[in-house]
């Protein structure tokens, strides 16, 4: 991560994604930075290097790593990447708790999820932590080869802890694949969360996903 905890000396970003940084309309310019030097502490740990390019809307990570990238206001940015061979594609996403209001209740939620969020003593602030989870989901799914893009509704989540237990329509995951996620909540008022689909049944989150 980029943005937490004691300051560290600064990641340059690398040559390569200067020239994306500087076609971002400036007010995203921070914010893009910050998730590049995430992505670029994260590679470091697997004993990688960048650039990490676009794909689209989405990062491009050098061949034989997955991964994704958030950034959240503040200029702080998160990054998740493995190169282990049982992940094919992991997501994260990192927000604020106070970002949504409940007029979003229909839009993100399945009706079980809205009673979950309603029973809340903070609706606005679980509601956040589930939207942060969906956005995760969306992530991992997208960079797999499914033969269309996923909505909120498409996933039904059921958080516990930090656990993140996940069911999505069956065209949207590949058969002998496996989806699970896990969340942090994180100082200032954030939650980071993460999300693994895996080609094995192992329940265990592999041990080379760096952070």
């Amino acid at each position: 991560m980029d943005g937490f905890g004691p300051p560290e000396r600064p990641l340059p970003v690398h040559p390569a994604e200067e020239e994306l940084l500087r076609r971002l309309p400036v007010r995203r310019q921070a914010d893009f930075a910050a998730g590049r030097r995430a992505a670029a502490r994260a590679l470091a740990a697997l004993g990688r290097t960048g650039p990490v390019l676009r794909k689209g809307r989405r990062p491009h990570f050098p061949p034989g790593v997955r991964g994704s990238i958030s950034h959240c206001v503040g200029h702080i940015g998160a990054c998740v990447a493995t190169t282990h061979p049982a992940v094919a594609a992991v997501g994260i996403d990192l927000e604020r708790t106070d970002r949504l209001s409940r007029g979003a209740l229909p839009l993100i939620c399945t009706p079980r999820e809205a009673r979950w969020v309603t029973a809340a003593r903070r609706p606005e602030s679980r509601l956040s932590v589930l939207f942060s989870a969906k956005e995760a989901v969306y992530k991992a799914l997208c960079a797999l080869p499914v033969a269309r893009q996923p909505v909120f509704h498409d996933a039904e989540l059921h958080i516990a802890g930090n656990r993140i237990g996940i069911c999505v329509t069956d065209d949207l995951l590949p058969k002998k694949h496996h989806i699970f996620g896990w969340l942090r909540l994180m100082r200032g008022g954030h939650v980071m969360t993460c999300v693994t689909v895996v080609t094995d049944s192992r329940s265990e989150i592999p041990r080379n996903i760096n952070l």
